[in-house]
């Protein structure tokens, strides 16, 4: 799943293969439909599935420009990756750095987290279907990432983990494997919503009431079950 590839910005529209990680500091209006348009299309179709006219269709171009922007669906594939992480950092602001203590930064992870992938399932999909497929793009953009600079929400959560050990905030559990719980905890219910519902009516009464308690229990259960003894 978006585990630790928070953010990668794209690469320039003319750039070769030698510059496809290059990064980028703002999409053009066209790029932004275009990425959105082939998001929907490469999470519904699969990277194989998918097909350049129906990214245009929907991106309201025609194919021979969608071609200009990003020459292949090989490279747009790729591309929509960078766009998805960033729209994920961004969607966590600064709260979780500004945070004063790891209590405030476990709470605000889950929050933040939940409220993005509900409100983009769609990338889930998207996920789902590289992971699937062996996750080639997926775990090339992650070791990419892991070797840029730069405080994004996983970086901080591991750091901030860190010093609350250090500080006896809380035991001395490994901070990986916590991150990596929390965003399990956290997307999985998401993924398998229509299984919870079955499981528990009150998940299909009132979803949002729902969302809301689900953050609370995975924040109550996750941190209590990480402080240190008094």
């Amino acid at each position: 799943m978006v585990i630790l590839s928070y953010i990668y910005p794209g690469r320039g529209i003319n750039s070769g293969k030698a510059a496809m990680h290059t990064p980028r500091t703002a999409l053009t209006d066209t790029e932004e439909r275009i990425l959105e348009a082939a998001l929907h299309v490469f999470a519904l179709r699969g990277k194989q599935g998918a097909r350049m006219q129906e990214i245009a269709d929907r991106a309201g171009i025609n194919k021979a420009l969608l071609h200009y922007y990003f020459r292949s669906k090989e490279r747009l594939y790729d591309e929509v990756f960078g766009f998805v992480f960033r729209r994920l950092s961004s969607s966590f602001a600064d709260t979780v750095d500004e945070a004063e203590t790891f209590e405030q930064v476990l709470r605000l992870f889950i929050r933040q987290y939940i409220t993005f992938i509900d409100q983009h399932i769609v990338v889930t999909r998207l996920m789902m279907n590289e992971i699937l497929s062996g996750a080639e793009v997926l775990t090339r953009r992650i070791a990419d990432f892991l070797n840029t600079a730069g405080a994004t929400p996983p970086q901080v959560f591991l750091e901030r983990m860190k010093q609350a050990i250090r500080s006896g905030e809380v035991r001395p559990l490994d901070p990986i494997q916590t991150l990596l719980t929390v965003i399990s905890s956290c997307v999985f219910f998401l993924i398998a919503y229509p299984v919870v519902q079955a499981i528990d009516p009150r998940a299909a009464t009132d979803r949002q009431a729902y969302l809301e308690a689900r953050k609370t229990h995975l924040f109550e259960l996750l941190y209590h079950g990480m402080k240190a003894e008094s």
